[in-house]
């Protein structure tokens, strides 16, 4: 689809929509006044955000946009108990407490996301941090309203594209971006307007051009020794348009998004990827004085994802995931069961993806996969000041994944990939079933204490079931196996917090144990290899040869341990902020097996924060301790990395903002990341040293 046509659907799409509500919307306009509603955290739960037994983070816009990265895994890599696949600057996923794929749920404004970004590595989530306001991360087994495809974690992106509280006059923000360790150009703007009657719209658009990314000089895999890693530039643009209209009691709108991105792949020289994704939406949420039910909150979006993968320029393998979802949340009215205040949130969530490859590295079949879901949650407590709270969530769903055809592979076996004989279709129900109970309750003097249990089932994805190929983009042979059961796991947590001041405190231990684990291993041995010149002779003097990595369910235990503090003081005329965190987590099989590949190592990051007169001074170190490797993977290396980041906010007229620099990695470490799949990660280290600069102009 061109740009004529994706700016038509959406102004078609704004209309019929507005059309639908306006009638509705103008009577309830005239019976109640017209209210500013407060100011809220959006957030991806489905019950309130600050019961301690969720722990979560959220990351403004500022933050994001300061570290320079051009994917949510770079910009989140840091943030506590989270990691990223690394596949390149180009193409990084959060990692969630070691959790990758598909058991982290991305969302967009607590709604899905659908792309192909799950299935591969080297396939870029098609969202700029330029677009998003915060991203809300939620770890752990709060994240049951969303189903065993989030049992790792949620990260929810939220955009203001559909104004959720009544924009005041003319607002917006102009974000510039320059240099670094891939050389970019960068710029994005957001611009807000409210037309008075309740009735807000939206604007935003950036740009974005990298080059290949910088590095301390490195010798590849390959003995090819340089100072950057090749095939990593890239060219970005994306725009959107938001509208929305709020009531006395509520507030719905609609948006259109168009993203566009042509990267390289890192390793494979001759292959780049040509992305496009649109996205329409709807969006609002109703309250109700005296009613059974007192709140409704519904999404409901449409995704049109494909995108081109290039080798030497010429037209490849050709991914298409075309989507719709939907969810709707119901408050109930509160009412008392035994002496306890008990509050009701229940809904509904529907998802349906249409997965096609055209194409030689078509390794996974044509599918159609369609989920339903059934959620309730339930919190309790008593009357008294400060006492303890009791929540319960409970989760049903009905997923059928189908793939078009079946056959044999060159591995030999039933399998449904692409490139094999024709056969008949394979369709696989699941019926995941999940459960928690958390507690919280504050123990004096600033101090909480929560715990949870829950137990969780997650349907296997289409390519965990039927993947059976060559993967050209990871040098790989991923097989899948389609006589997977539902991946069952029983999760414990436990989280003390403090605060008393500008001081705060938080660590959470956290420990999961699954009876079938499913992971991407790799083979070892004399069947570790596949040979694509002679039909899957495993001979390597005859041609080039493919390490074989299998979808396997097995026995696996993780454990884990967040901390974080900070503090402020004065310092003479200033003030300092130092703070300090600590991660994490380790995973293993529990047959004997040993470790499970790509586990981040443990982490420590530092800074301290100095503040005077406008200027803020903010040195950081990051320690991360060496991998321990697991079956089929290699160790790592720790490294350390020191950063230095120096702002100046300013006042100019009506007009604020901060002009900043970040230098990056200034001791110039080499680093590679344990997280990065390690048939790509001796092409890939981590960015050098380097300096970026950037302005930010609100209004």
């Amino acid at each position: 689809m061109n740009r004529i046509q994706f700016e038509r659907r959406a102004v078609a799409l704004a209309s019929l929509l507005f059309i639908a509500q306006a009638h509705t919307l103008a009577q309830a306009q005239q019976s109640a006044p017209l209210a500013v509603l407060e100011s809220v955290v959006v957030t991806g739960t489905a019950v309130q955000p600050e019961s301690i037994t969720k722990p979560f983070s959220v990351v403004g816009d500022d933050e994001l946009n300061a570290s320079g990265a051009s994917t949510l895994g770079e910009a989140l890599r840091y943030q506590p108990g989270i990691s990223a696949t690394g596949f390149g600057p180009n193409s990084s996923r959060p990692i969630v407490r070691g959790q990758d794929s598909d058991r982290i749920k991305i969302l967009r404004n607590s709604a899905a996301t659908v792309d192909v970004s799950a299935l591969s590595f080297d396939h870029a989530l098609p969202v700029d941090p330029f677009a998003l306001h915060q991203v809300e991360i939620l770890r752990g087994p709060a994240a049951l309203a969303y189903g065993g495809n989030a049992v790792g974690g949620v990260v929810n992106l939220v955009d203001q594209r559909i104004a959720r509280k009544p924009v005041q006059g003319l607002q917006g923000e102009v974000n510039l971006l320059g240099g670094g360790a891939a050389d970019q150009t960068a710029g994005g703007f957001k611009l807000d307007g409210g037309l008075g009657q309740g009735v807000s719209i939206h604007l935003d658009g950036f740009k974005r051009t990298t080059g290949d990314l910088e590095t301390p000089t490195f010798t590849d895999p390959d003995g090819v020794t340089g100072r950057r890693v090749q095939n990593s530039s890239s060219r970005s643009d994306g725009a959107a348009i938001g509208a929305s209209i709020q009531t006395g009691n509520g507030y719905v709108g609609v948006s259109a998004e168009r993203y566009n991105n042509d990267y390289g792949v890192p390793k494979k020289l001759d292959v780049r990827i040509g992305m496009e994704s649109e996205r329409y939406a709807l969006e609002g949420e109703q309250n109700f004085q005296g009613e059974a039910i007192q709140s409704i909150k519904y999404r409901l979006a449409k995704t049109d994802y494909q995108h081109q993968e290039f080798e030497d320029g010429t037209p490849a393998t050709v991914f298409l995931n075309d989507g719709v979802d939907g969810r709707i949340e119901l408050g109930l009215s509160p009412f008392t069961l035994a002496g306890l205040n008990v509050s009701t949130q229940a809904g509904v969530q529907f998802e349906r993806t249409d997965f096609s490859a055209i194409g030689d590295e078509a390794f996974v079949p044509n599918t159609s996969t369609d989920q339903t879901g059934l959620f309730s949650i339930f919190r309790a407590s008593t009357s008294q000041t400060n006492s303890g709270v009791f929540e319960f969530g409970v989760r049903v769903d009905q997923v059928d994944v189908n793939a078009a055809s079946s056959g044999l592979s060159g591995l030999t076996g039933p399998v449904a990939g692409a490139g094999v004989t024709a056969g008949p279709a394979i369709n696989r129900a699941f019926s995941p079933t999940s459960l928690s109970l958390g507690y919280t309750t504050p123990i004096g003097n600033g101090w909480s204490l929560g715990g949870s249990v829950s137990r969780v089932e997650r349907a296997p994805s289409s390519f965990e079931l039927y993947a059976d190929g060559v993967h050209v983009a990871t040098d790989a042979y991923e097989k899948g196996n389609p006589t997977l059961e539902e991946e069952r796991g029983r999760h414990f947590e436990l989280t003390s917090t403090w605060a008393q001041g500008a001081s705060k405190f938080n660590a959470t231990a956290f420990a999961s144990r699954y009876s079938n684990y499913i992971a991407l291993i790799g083979r070892t041995g004399a069947d570790s290899i596949f040979d694509e010149n002679e039909d899957g002779d495993a001979d390597p003097t005859t041609g080039e040869v493919l390490q074989v990595f299998d979808f396997t369910a097995v026995p696996a235990e993780f454990q884990g341990l967040e901390i974080g503090y900070q503090t402020a003081y004065k310092l003479g005329a200033g003030q300092v902020k130092p703070a300090i965190q600590y991660d994490l987590v380790r995973g293993k099989r529990t047959d004997g097996g040993g470790n499970l590949p790509r586990i981040s190592p443990q982490r420590v990051l530092a800074s301290l924060a100095y503040s005077q007169q406008g200027w803020t001074v903010t040195p950081e170190i990051i320690w991360v301790d060496k991998s321990k490797a697991g079956e089929g993977d290699t160790q790592v290396d720790a490294y350390q990395l020191v950063n230095l980041r120096v702002g100046k906010a300013f006042t100019w007229g009506t007009t604020g903002g901060e002009v900043f620099a970040n230098l990056q990695n200034l001791t110039n470490e080499l680093a590679f990341s344990a997280t990065t799949l390690n048939t790509v990660r001796g092409y890939t280290p981590l960015a050098g040293r380097s300096a970026l600069v950037g302005v930010k102009l609100a209004f």
